[in-house]
């Protein structure tokens, strides 16, 4: 599933702006390449160099999935299953501290964004996964 060019694997949750969408994404599962991390960092600078808010660039890295509650856990962490929907103006969003990934759900007005990252997370070797917790299935007494 992880691409050999992948140097560092984020997991992490998508929301959006509307509270009656159903056909939405729970995850964005994006792999980075150092290309990217590199040109993540490189933007950070830029935009403390110009005193800007954020730099945004169309970006298409993210695999959106939904949780799958029926599957058995994923290393103690809710199962992922393939999102049917589709996204378009996907944008990879860097302030001077952080990053997210946002667009909108194909053919609607509804708006998704990711969690932010820190750009220092970036630098740790581990997987970001930021999936929701699920415990094993205890017995009743």
């Amino acid at each position: 599933m992880t691409d050999t060019n992948t140097v560092k694997r984020l997991i992490i949750p998508v929301h959006d702006n509307s509270e009656f969408f159903s056909d939405n994404a729970d995850y964005a599962v994006i792999d980075l390449d150092a290309a990217l991390i590199e040109r993540i960092k490189k933007l950070a600078v830029v935009v403390r160099q110009m005193k800007a808010y954020k730099i945004s660039e169309f970006n298409h890295t993210c695999d959106f999935r939904t949780a799958d509650w029926d599957a058995e856990p994923d290393n103690g962490k809710v199962a992922l299953k393939e999102f049917e929907g589709r996204m378009e103006c996907s944008t990879l969003n860097v302030t001077d501290s952080d990053f997210f990934w946002s667009g909108y759900y194909k053919h609607t007005d509804v708006r998704w964004e990711t969690d932010t990252v820190l750009i220092k997370s970036l630098d740790e070797p581990d997987i970001l996964d930021e999936r929701e917790a699920c415990g094993e299935k205890e017995d009743a007494a």
